[in-house]
């Protein structure tokens, strides 16, 4: 009994070691802004917003991750002149691995405010911060050993508790209705908290700060066809993320009140994945899936199945909300 013990505790404390550099990630860049980056909060031409998303990711290999998003968002403000705004968020998040289903659940507060830089409103910077708690903890269900709590080795079982604390910023420009320029940065983890299983604080390990800068450009090529190349990099200690792509986005509007859009999206993630990302809008309503080719040396063990992800998202303006011309000029997609 003693030995399962060990090779549980040994299991915990290893991955906690891999995952506490690296926080979770979506393949789908674009499925939810505020996740990406606090400053877009709210940053939208409706009053509300909700969305979700599921990753499942190497169940060919063994009981892989599977994650699930949800959020909330909504615009309090946005001045008569819609030059000024600020929006309010709230995002739950579940990841979980493993015979243990080891993982984290999250739930953060975003806050962001967002202006006009020029007259013709057609250029807005946002900054926004984010408060997070983080619930650590495993299914003792599948678990066997000769007891519980604290073990010799101040090693405990207890469910862990940390603090994360986010700041972003963005730059959103509409250089014409079909010309966007979007430029992110965003600072995660800023107080970098500790985390691990041993009762003396001074052996656990930190949760590394994470620097996230993102690039997008939607450019027309015809009346209905545009690219929107992107490039989003992420370091985390050690450990670095570089995403780059592009999407061929068609509109398939057939009139004022009924605005379609189709994309297909193919990125690369460092040299270890491929992307394959179709979405679709129609009016408010977006809906996507994304796929990962793994390319890695993993791949004969994986079958090339990296993970698949499914998202929606709706936005909506309650009680007849109506915007003025001139609207604060979010993407697209």
């Amino acid at each position: 009994m003693k030995k399962q013990v060990g090779i549980f505790c040994v299991t915990l404390l290893l991955f906690v070691w891999a995952t506490k550099a690296q926080d979770i990630h979506f393949s789908s860049l674009n499925f939810n802004p505020m996740f990406s980056n606090p400053s877009m909060t709210g940053f939208m031409n409706s009053k509300l917003r909700v969305s979700s998303i599921f990753r499942n990711q190497w169940q060919s290999v063994s009981k892989g991750y599977n994650t699930f998003l949800a959020s909330l968002e909504f615009q309090p403000y946005l001045s008569i002149n819609n030059k000024r705004g600020f929006g309010v968020g709230f995002c739950f998040v579940n990841d979980v691995a493993g015979e243990l289903s080891y993982g984290e659940k999250d739930i953060s507060l975003n806050i962001a405010y967002f202006f006009a830089i020029n007259r013709e409103k057609s250029a807005f910077v946002s900054v926004g911060a984010s408060v997070g708690r983080k619930n650590w903890g495993y299914d003792l269900s599948n678990a066997s050993f000769n007891r519980t709590g604290t073990y010799d080795d101040n090693i405990t079982f207890d469910e862990l508790h940390t603090w994360d604390f986010s700041l972003g910023t963005s730059l959103q420009y509409n250089i014409t209705e079909k010309k966007q320029l979007n430029i992110g940065f965003a600072l995660f983890n800023i107080n970098e908290s500790k985390l691990g299983y041993f009762e003396t604080s001074d052996k656990n390990t930190k949760i590394n700060r994470r620097y996230s800068t993102n690039i997008s450009y939607l450019h027309d090529v015809s009346d209905r066809i545009s690219i929107r190349p992107q490039i989003l990099y992420n370091n985390q200690h050690k450990y670095n993320e570089l995403v780059y792509g592009t999407d061929f986005v068609f509109d398939l509007t057939g009139g004022i009140f009924n605005q379609q859009f189709f994309s297909v999206g193919l990125f690369a993630r460092n040299v270890e994945a491929i992307i394959i990302s179709p979405k679709y809008k129609f009016n408010n309503f977006l809906a996507g899936i994304s796929y990962d080719v793994n390319i890695s040396g993993l791949s004969k063990v994986s079958h090339t199945y990296g993970a698949i992800e499914f998202w929606l998202s709706y936005a909506f303006s309650p009680y007849n909300v109506k915007y003025k011309n001139n609207k604060i000029p979010c993407p697209i997609f």
